[in-house]
């Protein structure tokens, strides 16, 4: 690669700068409203430059930097030049030319158009000496025209306007595309008291106008002085002429502004901070920055230069997004959209830290002592003795696959080195540090979003159609951390809402896509897909959420071809099939083991069942077995089937049905573990201890096996055995078609199921215990479930209760599945798809544990351990409540789980399991509904008959295919667990709507100024409120941080009633304050209030609550 040195800055002035061509037009285009003046004439073109700027202008184009010393220059990379830096990333930009030192240009130009020739007016710019001195000597009248122009300023500054709405109008005709027009507006900004004066002041006139003021001071001056006093008496009424003329450009501008034109302005490398505010005072920007160059990224990513990370924008407030970095102390703030860059939530983004001088003081002083937080350790304070003998762990840690090259290791120690030195940085300043993105390296959603359609021009009738005049109608999304108003092209626009606009925009929901967003322009480039339909019921809105979140391909049937390939192994209905005879050869035979499942009552997809057996007279020692449908027998590696499950990746659980991610005679017949029907399992079998130990010295038995259920249980059937409801002696309560079928098996009866069920839970039991004790934390948050009519609306809503049943079959999948990824780390190393959960983002648990603190709740975080016997003591202290909302507040630091293959990660902490406190985690146990666990059962029974995976050619292939199965794993899951979520909002909606406003209690979690955050205990729902929507008055005490809010006063029943009837709900205002009066509430942390739960009534239909007082 050649070696290109890095040139200085050079300084052009915008003539060199634009091109010949740019400037020739640009000068036409000045001199064309005088043209019919014979007194005037056009302006000479302007000189050519000369080879020496061409040279310079080329070798400045960032495609011309190759090396490394070149990228590490641009992107400042090296300590010793941050201040040639900020000047350096002035220049960079993509548009084909560099504009470089052009201040005192640009106070003269009103528009510089890019090189392609779109060139704007020039106003006023003052000519070379040598011109003036030409044009005196060639006329002498100049003189006496130099002394009109400085008396008739007013008129050169109405001359200057009329010039730049010309321009302004000449960019709007030429119609170029955003990604080939770059086009620069610089506008001088005063403040309102000094407007006038300062426009006065600053005033550009011609350049021989300024060679008459330096060679007459005297006589200018005395002109204008005179003229002044002439006109004084007309002063008053020219300013407010002048005033009103203002007023009207300004409302003209702001709503050019408003419908989202070209910013005629361009930033290079720092983020011009011009911006206007919304409603809610979130600012919206006006220009970006350009991105640097991929290269120029990947060098700062690795040296740590640049820092990497997912953008998480605030749904509270859309104008701070967080990143976390890996190895950062705290996250990295990215405050205002310009900072932003146009990247939206959940993209990958790479981004530059703003100098110290920039970054955001801590609020408190606790603020600033969670600076040196240490992560949390799931470890610390545990009896490592007891965790190893309860876990048995045989895998070695130290591995030679993470082994790394010498380039690699420098590269990784370059960054441990940067991180450590940014730590010590933040830890000093006491400051949060913030970044503006530079590259989006990976974007988070491309599926799209859903929301509705707004018309430019104002319509107000239903029937009438949309302005000709609009190009563009605007789509706002429903998630409120996307930015406003994205444009959607005319000629996308669904021919519903041309016709009728204002109704479509009422009633109608669509799904649109962002396609582009050019720096130019303050909200993206959007594209119609399709019109959800009108939000009217139940049906509309998990379409338009599962459409959001990717998952509407779980809604289609499967496609004929896989259907006929899955026929030809097992039949169209798989009522006839069985069981082949090679098959029955190669299995173990559990078929005469007391086998039974335990699953929601109305699952069908039954996926796992146990059996456990006593192996001596004393009842010391037990063997477990867990067996798992043998999904993998009828999914062959890469078929059509295998590569539509993949795509699927998880099923999807609504309240009223469920979204397979295989067809459903596999996932309710062929996999599903019926009773008393034989079907393919894959079993794991081990002994345990009466206590809830492994046995030592033994070995799990791992294979395909063939079972038969004895019955099904339920959760609810299970408890009631527990719980002595259910005996042998009194079945009563135990559902005949769920029993064991009398005769079919002599060994298995009722009583025997009832005591196996028992010892499963004894021996959990302890289990679980030893667990907790050792490290491992639960924290789940609130589940809701509906009662629906047979129309599929809810009757009721509830919260899930976990039992023991629960519980008891809980710890047994998960030991499974513990046993599972052990065996895959030992027979295929690198290769094993694993289950890994981070441990929490530190800072932001100690700030949930220091405000528990300072309501006297003490909970401890130093390690697993602590926080769960703190959680323990909060509940029997201060009771059910506290415990939920302290849970809440933990729960929000979590980071999510995700899949990982080994080799992927650089040391074995990169395995391991946060919450369960374990070396190594898997998933095994539900293959009919999580594709993960079906690649887990293909690699499970490559070790079973010893297939070697480690052939480096082989092992390489599998790596790539394993690490992009495991990402879309990832997203499958947490995009399916955030749509069950929303519909469940959507199925809440209808209930509200159909049974009338619920109340409901709120525990408060936060205040602010203008707003309150409170956590619905009934639903495990967290709600901001802003003060001003509510209608609430408020008033905020600066020094104790706390808000007291005054609540509307009460009206008499028969008022309202009256009121209700008559329609004038407002006449008896007066009345209700004379006889009533308002309640003051004031606000602290986890005080519990009365609120109403309704929805809008605008569409889309949407949950709100508010304040009926405090809750005694």
């Amino acid at each position: 690669m050649a070696q290109r040195e890095v040139r200085p800055r050079v300084k052009l002035s915008w003539q060199e700068a634009l091109g010949e061509e740019a400037t020739a037009a640009a000068t036409a285009q000045a001199q064309e409203p005088n043209r019919k003046s014979k007194s005037k004439k056009a302006s000479p073109k302007p000189q050519p430059k000369d080879a020496k700027s061409n040279v310079k202008r080329k070798k400045r184009h960032p495609n011309d930097v190759k090396t490394e010393q070149d990228m590490d220059a641009i992107a400042g990379f090296d300590d010793s030049s941050e201040g040639e830096l900020d000047e350096e990333m002035d220049t960079f930009g993509g548009s084909g030319f560099v504009l470089v030192d052009l201040e005192s240009e640009l106070e003269e130009l009103a528009l510089v158009a890019t090189e392609e020739g779109f060139a704007s007016v020039r106003v006023g710019a003052t000519q070379s000496k040598k011109k003036r001195n030409n044009k005196k000597k060639k006329n002498e009248r100049k003189t006496e025209q130099e002394v009109t122009t400085v008396v008739e300023t007013s008129k050169e500054t109405k001359k200057k306007a009329k010039k730049v709405r010309q321009a302004q109008k000449l960019l709007e005709t030429v119609g170029v595309e955003d990604a080939e027009v770059e086009v620069v507006m610089v506008e001088k900004s005063k403040k309102k008291k000094k407007k006038n004066r300062d426009k006065k002041e600053k005033q550009e006139v011609s350049p021989v106008g300024v060679a008459a003021i330096a060679e007459k001071p005297t006589q200018g001056k005395a002109k204008v002085k005179s003229n002044a006093k002439g006109n004084a008496a007309d002063a008053p009424k020219k300013d407010k002429k002048q005033k009103k003329k203002a007023g009207k450009e300004k409302q003209a501008m702001e709503l050019e502004e408003k419908e989202a034109p070209p910013a005629q302005s361009v930033t290079g490398g720092k983020s011009n901070k011009s911006a206007r505010k919304d409603n809610r005072g979130n600012s919206q920007v006006t220009t970006y920055s350009e991105y640097l160059d991929r290269d120029v990224v990947i060098r700062g990513l690795e040296t740590g230069g640049l820092l990497q990370g997912k953008l998480r924008v605030n749904a509270m407030y859309r104008m701070d997004g967080y990143i976390t970095v890996d190895g950062l102390s705290m996250d990295v703030l990215v405050k205002g959209m310009q900072d932003r860059n146009r990247a939206l939530d959940g993209d990958i983004v790479a981004v530059r830290l703003h100098p110290e001088s920039e970054w955001k003081p801590l609020d408190n002083e606790s603020d600033r002592k969670l600076v040196a937080s240490t992560p949390m350790s799931s470890s610390a304070g545990v009896d490592q003795n007891a965790l190893r003998s309860l876990w048995l762990p045989s895998v070695e840690t130290e591995k030679c696959f993470f082994k790394r090259s010498p380039d690699e290791e420098n590269s990784v120690g370059m960054l441990k080195q940067s991180m450590i030195r940014l730590n010590e940085r933040i830890k000093e300043s006491r400051h949060h540090p913030t970044a503006s993105v530079v590259f989006i390296l990976a974007q988070g959603n491309s599926n799209g979003y859903i929301g509705s359609l707004e018309h430019a021009t104002k319509v107000k009738d239903l029937n009438l159609p949309l302005s000709s005049n609009d190009n563009y109608a605007y789509f706002n999304a429903d998630d409120q951390r996307l930015p406003r108003r994205i444009r959607i092209p005319r000629l996308q626009l669904p021919d519903e809402f041309i016709s009728r606009p204002l109704l479509y925009s009422k009633t109608m929901l669509c799904f649109c896509r962002i396609k582009a967003w050019s720096t130019r322009h303050q909200s993206p480039m959007g594209e119609f897909v399709k019109t959800v339909g009108e939000y009217t019921g139940i049906e509309t809105g998990i379409s338009a959420i599962l459409s959001k979140h990717g998952l509407h391909a779980h809604t289609l049937d499967f496609d004929s071809s896989i259907l006929n390939e899955l026929d030809e192994k097992c039949g169209t209905s798989g009522e006839k099939w069985e069981i082949p005879e090679e098959e029955l050869q190669k299995r173990r035979d559990f078929r005469d083991t007391q086998i039974f499942s335990i699953d929601p009552y109305n699952a069908r997809d039954l996926d796992d069942a146990l059996h456990i057996r006593a192996l001596n007279d004393t009842r010391t020692k037990f063997e477990i077995g867990v067996h798992i449908a043998d999904v993998t027998h009828f999914i062959d590696h890469n078929s059509l089937l295998d590569q539509e499950a993949r795509s699927r990746a998880t099923s999807v659980y609504l309240a009223n049905r469920v979204l397979p991610m295989l067809p459903r005679i596999l996932c309710e017949k062929l996999c599903s573990l019926q009773p008393q029907v034989d079907r393919l399992a894959f079993s794991v079998v081990w002994q345990m201890n009466v206590d809830g130990t492994l046995v030592d010295g033994v070995e799990p038995w791992f294979g395909k096996s063939i079972i038969r259920s004895c019955c099904k249980l339920d959760y609810g059937s299970a408890q009631k055995m527990l719980d002595g409801i259910i005996t042998s002696d009194d079945v009563d309560e135990w559902e005949e078609d769920r029993r064991p079928i009398p005769g079919a098996n002599p060994n298995i009866t009722n009583a025997t199921v009832i005591q196996s069920v028992k010892d499963l839970w004894s021996i959990g039991e302890n289990r679980r215990a030893m667990r907790f004790e050792t490290g491992a934390v639960s924290l789940n948050d609130v589940k809701l479930v509906f009662s629906l009519d047979a129309k599929g609306n809810p009757t009721r809503y509830g919260s899930y209760e976990l039992k023991d049943s629960n519980r008891l079959v809980e710890e047994y999948m998960l030991l499974a599945n513990y046993l599972v990824a052990q065996q895959l780390l030992r027979a295929h190393g690198p290769l094993a798809f694993l289950r890994h959960h981070p441990p929490p983002v530190s800072r932001s648990m100690d700030q949930a544990l220091e405000k528990l603190g300072k309501s006297d709740i003490k909970v401890d975080g130093r390690s697993t351990k602590q926080l769960t016997e703190s959680l323990e003591r909060v509940r029997y202290d201060h009771g059910d409540t506290a415990f939920v909302i302290a849970q809440a507040l933990i729960i929000k630091p979590m980071k999510p789980a995700e899949y990982i293959v080994a080799g992927n990660g650089a040391s074995p902490d990169w395995w391991r399991h946060y919450a369960l406190n374990i070396p190594y985690y898997t998933h095994f146990t539900s293959p009919i509904r999580r594709y993960a666990d079906v690649v887990v059962h293909r690699l499970l029974q490559e070790s079973v008959v010893g297939s070697s995976s480690l052939d480096v050619e082989n092992l390489e292939s599998r790596m790539v295919e394993f690490t992009s199965v495991a990402q879309n794993c990832k997203e499958k899951k947490m995009t399916s667990k955030n749509a069950e979520t929303e519909c469940d909002k959507v199925f809440l909606c209808a209930y509200v709507q159909h049974q009338g406003d619920v109340e409901v209690t709120g525990a408060v979690l936060s205040t602010g100024q203008k707003s309150f955050t409170v956590y619905i205990l009934e639903l495990g729902l967290e709600q901001r409120l802003f003060l001003q929507e509510c209608n609430l008055k408020g008033s905020w005490n600066e020094k104790t941080s706390q808000l007291s809010i005054r609540l509307p006063a009460p009206q008499k029943k028969s008022e309202e009633e009256g009121n209700t009837k008559t329609g004038a709900q407002d006449a008896p205002a007066k009345t209700a304050k004379k006889n009533f009066s308002s309640e003051i509430v004031k606000l602290s942390f986890m005080k519990q209030l009365r609120m109403r739960m309704s929805t809008t009534r605008k569409m889309p239909l949407a949950l709100t609550f508010t304040v009926i007082g405090e809750k005694s």
